[in-house]
C-alpha cells in the first residue's frame, strides 16, 4: 500500500468521523483526533491496517468526549 493511499485513507476517516460527531465535538477536534491517532501508527513497518485502527481508536476517544 502506497503512503498517499494510506493517506487518502485517513483523510476519509476525518470525514466519516466528522459526520457523526462533527455537531457535538466540531470538525476540528476530530480531525485533531484522528491525526493523534494515526501519529502513533504512522512509522509502523505494515500499513495496511493502519487506517482501520486509526478509525477504531479514534472512535472510541470520541465516544468518550461525548
Amino acid at each position: 500500500m502506497v503512503a498517499t493511499d494510506v493517506k487518502h485513507q485517513i483523510e476519509q476517516v476525518v470525514d466519516d468521523l466528522s459526520r457523526e460527531f462533527g455537531d457535538q465535538l466540531g470538525r476540528k477536534r476530530v480531525e485533531d483526533r484522528v491525526k493523534s491517532v494515526y501519529g502513533r501508527f504512522s512509522k509502523a513497518p505494515i500499513q495496511q491496517f493502519v487506517p482501520v485502527l486509526t478509525r477504531r481508536i479514534a472512535r472510541e476517544e470520541l465516544l468518550k468526549a461525548t
